[in-house]
């Protein structure tokens, strides 16, 4: 495959449906727990109100989106992601999956990364014999990391703005380059999930 190329497209439609809901549940489950976090921080009762109002939204397209993943057919591959983090010399560090998820959740620091701006790069792949086959999916998005080492989402959401003017242009600025992209390849080939 050229590396150049676009990110190849899923060759099913449930498979792609399937990885559109799973992304937007799990959205939608942290801004669930966030929301209810605030909610109990604001004190007045119209503040209060509105935050339900807000959760109710949220509740019931968790509600929708879990019973339309449930419709789909089963998935016949099994599928793993990997992450990356990005840094300003063109350096590559794989990030082991479980200190990726707790990182974007808040859980975990990378205090090697700390005041530095990076760029995360998440690669969904289809497995064969529980060995990467092939990239279905890839996301970038610029990260922010605090001084403690942790992300720092608001920063790195004012910093894309701030720079980039929209989602589109941040997108692009996180894309690796065509060595960061050959070394994320050959990292795929050692690291497990």
């Amino acid at each position: 495959m050229d590396k150049h190329a676009a990110p190849p497209q899923l060759e099913h439609p449930a498979a792609a449906e399937r990885l559109r809901l799973e992304g937007a549940l799990e959205l939608l489950d942290l801004l669930h727990e966030e929301l209810l976090l605030r909610r109990d921080q604001v004190r007045d009762a119209s503040g209060r109100e509105v935050f339900d109002e807000v959760i109710t939204q949220a509740d019931a397209l968790l509600v929708e989106y879990r019973r339309r993943r449930a419709a789909l057919p089963p998935a016949s591959a099994r599928h793993a992601s990997y992450a990356f983090l990005l840094d300003e010399a063109g350096e590559v560090h794989p990030l082991p999956h479980q200190v990726y998820v707790a990182l974007v959740r808040g859980e975990a620091a990378v205090p090697q990364f700390a005041g530095r701006t990076l760029r995360l790069a998440e690669w969904y792949v289809r497995l064969h014999d529980e060995e990467p086959e092939a990239v279905v999916n890839e996301t970038y998005v610029p990260i922010r990391i605090g001084p403690e080492g942790h992300a720092d989402w608001s920063a790195s959401s004012a910093l894309d703005a701030c720079r980039h003017g929209s989602q589109k242009a941040a997108e692009n600025a996180a894309l690796p380059n065509a060595m960061e992209r050959e070394r994320m390849r050959d990292l795929l080939l050692r690291v497990r999930t």
